[in-house]
Order: C-alpha cells, then sequence, then structure tokens
C-alpha cells in the first residue's frame, strides 16, 4: 500500500512536472515559490487583458480612418460646389449620406461596449438625427432656424435669406447646438471620462475617444449644416456662406481626427510594448519557479518503473503466500 502512495505520487509529478508535495519537498522556499506564482498569474491576467484592448484599439482606429476617409471626401465635393443653382442639391443629399453614417460609425460597438461612449460603454454615444419620431436633434435645428428667419428650411421664403443673416446664424444660434449644454442634451449620451485599462503592473493608459470631442461636435456641425439649413433653396450669397463655412468646419475637424488617431496609435504602441516586457517577466518567473518546483522528467519516469516493479514482486509474493497450505507438507 506504502508503495502504491509513492508510485502515485510519482505519476503525477511525471505528469506534472512539479513535485507531488511542493510544500514537503521546497521547505522554507514554498513562500518565494508561490509569491513567484502568484506574479506570474497576474502578468499572464494584465497579458489577456492587453490582448482585448489592443484588438479594440484596432476597431477605434478604423473606425477613425472610415470617418476621416468620408470627411476628406466631402471636403472635395464642397469645394468644388460654388454654384447654388447646379450643387446644392447634390452637395445636400450627399451631407445627408455622411450624416447618418458619421453617426452609424460613432454608434458602433466592440465586445457588446460602444466605442466612442467613454465610460459609459452600454449606451449609444449619438442621437440618430433621422429617427422616428423627431429626434431632439433634428427638432433643435428646426426650432433654432425658425426662431432665427421666421421660417422653416422649405419655406418658399428661403432664397431671401441674405448671406450675412445667415453667416450670423452660423456663428451664435446654430453653433451654439454643438456646444454644451445643448450637445450633451439633444446630440450626445457619451461620458467625456475615457476609459482607462491597467496595460501593465504600473501603467494606466487611455485607451478610448469619446464622441464629445471637439473634432466629432465638428463633423456633425458641418454635415447637419448642409444637409438641414434648406440648402437646396438658398440663394446663391447665403448658399456660399455656408459652403465656405463648412469648408473651414470640416478641415480643422479631419485635422481633429487625426490627432485623435495619433494618440491611439501611441496608446496602441504602449500596450503593445508593455505586452512584450511583461512575457519576458513571465517567462523568467516560469524558469524560477520550475527551479524550486520542478521534477527532472526522466528521473520521475525512472522512478515510476522502479516503483511498479516492486509492486509486481510485491503481487508475486502476496500470490504465492496465499497459495502456502499445510497439505503439502503433509
Amino acid at each position: 500500500m506504502k508503495v502504491q502512495v509513492q508510485l502515485a505520487e510519482a505519476q503525477k509529478e511525471m505528469i506534472s512536472g512539479r513535485f507531488a508535495d511542493v510544500g514537503l519537498e521546497v521547505g522554507f522556499k514554498t513562500g518565494q515559490s508561490l509569491s513567484m506564482r502568484q506574479e506570474h498569474t497576474r502578468l499572464k491576467t494584465i497579458i489577456d487583458t492587453n490582448s482585448l484592448v489592443s484588438s479594440r484599439l484596432e476597431t477605434t482606429q478604423a473606425s477613425l480612418q472610415n470617418i476621416a476617409d468620408s470627411a476628406n471626401a466631402f471636403l472635395g465635393q464642397l469645394l468644388g460646389s460654388n454654384n447654388a443653382a447646379v450643387n446644392a442639391t447634390v452637395v445636400q443629399e450627399q451631407a445627408r449620406s455622411n450624416l447618418d453614417a458619421f453617426i452609424n460609425t460613432m454608434n458602433g460597438t466592440f465586445n457588446q461596449g460602444h466605442l466612442f461612449a467613454g465610460v459609459n460603454t452600454d449606451v449609444k454615444p449619438l442621437t440618430d438625427y433621422y429617427a422616428t419620431p423627431t429626434p431632439a436633434n433634428q427638432q433643435a435645428v428646426a426650432n433654432a432656424f425658425l426662431a432665427d428667419f421666421g421660417i422653416t428650411q422649405s419655406d418658399p421664403a428661403v432664397p431671401n435669406i441674405t448671406g450675412p443673416a445667415m453667416q450670423t446664424f452660423l456663428d451664435t444660434t446654430f453653433s451654439n447646438l454643438f456646444a454644451d449644454p445643448a450637445w450633451t442634451t439633444d446630440w450626445s449620451s457619451a461620458s467625456n471620462q475615457n476609459v482607462r485599462n491597467r496595460i501593465s503592473t504600473n501603467n494606466l493608459v487611455e485607451t478610448s475617444v469619446n464622441a464629445n470631442d471637439d473634432a466629432f461636435r465638428k463633423l456633425a456641425k458641418v454635415y447637419t449644416m448642409v444637409a438641414d439649413l434648406g440648402t437646396q433653396n438658398l440663394g446663391q450669397e447665403a448658399f456660399e456662406v455656408v459652403i465656405n463655412q463648412a469648408v473651414k468646419d470640416v478641415s480643422e475637424a479631419i485635422q481633429g481626427v487625426t490627432d485623435l488617431q495619433s494618440r491611439m496609435g501611441i496608446a496602441q504602441q504602449r500596450v503593445a510594448d508593455s505586452s512584450e516586457r511583461m512575457s519576458i517577466q513571465v517567462d523568467i518567473l516560469t524558469n524560477q519557479v520550475n527551479a524550486i518546483e520542478g521534477v527532472d522528467p526522466n528521473e520521475a519516469a525512472t522512478r515510476v518503473n522502479e516503483l511498479l516493479t516492486q509492486i509486481e514482486v510485491s503481487y508475486a509474493l502476496t500470490a504465492r503466500i496465499m497459495g502456502l497450505s499445510i497439505l503439502n507438507y503433509l
């Protein structure tokens, strides 16, 4: 029975590569070994989390690139749209399409959390401008237009709006719709606080951007400006004011999105560097733990064979003993 217990322990050591009873074998080094194992587990957990963070950052970068590409294409269209009679309807339809695509991208998700919602990952960051019934952001634009001009965007009197009047509207009432508190009331449910992740034992890094960033506000402003201020009915002077303002704002927005991409790129590099350093630490800890707890597999296999031989001999002797009878000597 004692040999059977020893055999079970030896087989366990041969399979696991470590002592069956670490505390008994290494004695006072048990605490050191346990501490290293805990650090090993902690580092592995952070490395696994970093892998998820890296995937989320890649998805964020792809979304930012799509936003930048659309904005650049729209800028090119704006620069060629100086004639209201010819280009107004075309550029307005493109702005509507871009606004819808922009909001859908901003409301994108990764691993069941919204990418651009800051720490409020469980809510859509932006209100759908074309939702039914009329959402707060679309109604706010209509109310602002009516308040300043006394008419709706589809009114026959829209062509009478002058350039200076339109510029004043864009600089004041309309611009305020994309600043706080109107922005966070009518447009955005995102948090200003970005997601932060622990990428190493002592480093926390921001690993997201949120819909309240100035670049995103300007893009929403540009697309809404061209799409929903009666662009197709404006006179040439007011149309040029809208286009010129849109060109200025979208150019600034593109630069802002580029800055966000750079920031996320830096975060990606820091995550990758941290994971690489921790992988080296994990390898070192693995070697140190094996040096304390490790069992030579060849020695363990030899011991298993020896114990099996002892058990077989024991079984044979037991069978011989059980076969003994006094009748054999009579």
